[in-house]
């Protein structure tokens, strides 16, 4: 019981988050992928920057850069750029809601920011002409853990209710009605938010398909020049954003510094092949964890287990492997490291009182 009690206060307090985000990450190290080639970026990158100009570039360009990809019969389009100010000509404005509406399968982000200093948040959304003509709208929020690493994805986020969709979570759903289902961990809050506060939910930890690079990419001004063949585009997810340095979109994950439009890549990837991991919430953290301290007392005193090192050391491998079985056979992430502080805590106590009996 002692145990248990133990168990619910470092829990609750995160001490241990530390070392189980390390344990995830040297899993993650050998647990990538080959990606099926369904994804495919139009990177925003020094050679398309040296050809068209600074960014960020007139709006007709991405208009081009769309009609050219509907040309080429992709799949989707999901856009990782900002395009929340109107042009210096509302006519660039008018002629990219054009070319959005003629793809018809176009997915543009949101996400909140404060206007003024300390104020409150407020939804960014496209420009007015723009928003009325994508074929969906999609929550870029990136979750970052406290040590600053992307290790996972919120599928939902908005301000006062997670209504929005991420952006790969929107792209997956064109044409096709929400899912009823998602996977990731619930935010039991979510019904008694504040409108002013943005809320996230249905949290999901990626697996990564490997380190910056995993995924297919071609120059922004290579596909406007049409010299990309088409079916190298042809159904094919198209995510486009800025992969260049400089343009402050480059996140830390596990594997390596990544852009942004790479990470939406990884999340659209693992959503659509399953790949996505749940982490346990508390409850169920709880009752394997007190379940998995019942150990040692079914191991003690089987032949060959009399010693209490050999007894901690068949415990502990116990515990990382049912850690590791549930996240590679059903996707579901137990931090171990809470559950086997507390084992080795309670073997401590067990050897100090040995000894007090002895003497």
């Amino acid at each position: 019981m002692a145990g248990v009690g133990l168990l619910v206060l470092l829990i609750v307090s995160g001490v241990t988050t530390p070392l189980d985000n390390a344990l995830y990450d040297l899993n993650a190290r050998f647990w990538g992928y080959t990606p099926d080639n369904n994804v495919v970026i139009v990177a925003i990158d020094p050679k398309s920057l040296d050809t068209i100009g600074r960014f960020p570039w007139p709006r007709t360009v991405y208009a081009q850069l769309i009609d050219r990809l509907t040309a080429d019969g992709v799949r989707g389009i999901g856009m990782d750029i900002t395009l929340s100010t109107p042009a210096n000509d509302p006519r660039d404005d008018q002629q990219v809601a054009a070319a959005i509406h003629r793809n018809g399968k176009v997915v543009l982000p949101v996400f909140a920011e404060a206007v003024n200093l300390g104020g409150p948040l407020q939804e960014t959304l496209p420009v007015t002409a723009i928003a009325q003509n994508v074929a969906a709208l999609g929550q870029v929020d990136v979750a970052k853990d406290a040590d600053e690493r992307v290790r996972g994805a919120y599928l939902k986020a908005g301000l006062g209710s997670p209504y929005w969709p991420s952006l790969a979570l929107a792209l997956i759903q064109l044409g096709k009605s929400p899912l009823s289902l998602l996977p990731g961990l619930r935010d039991p809050a979510i019904n008694d938010a504040s409108p002013y506060l943005w809320m996230r939910d249905n949290y999901v930890l990626l697996r990564y398909a490997g380190p910056v690079g995993a995924f297919g990419s071609f120059s922004a001004v290579d596909v406007l020049n049409g010299t990309i063949p088409a079916d190298m585009l042809r159904n094919h997810w198209v995510l486009i954003g800025a992969t260049a340095e400089g343009l402050g979109d480059i996140l830390q994950t596990p594997e390596s510094a990544m852009p942004g439009v790479e990470y939406q890549a990884n999340v659209l990837e693992s959503l659509e092949r399953g790949y996505l991991v749940t982490p346990m919430n508390f409850l169920a953290q709880l009752l394997l964890a007190a379940a998995m301290l019942t150990l040692p007392l079914l191991l003690y005193g089987l032949p060959g287990i009399r010693r209490s090192g050999l007894l901690l050391l068949l415990t502990v491998v116990l515990v990382l492997v049912t850690s590791i079985a549930l996240l590679r056979g059903a996707y579901l992430w137990w931090p171990p490291v809470t559950c086997l502080l507390v084992i080795l805590i309670e073997f401590l106590v067990w050897r100090l009182l040995t000894r007090k009996r002895q003497r």
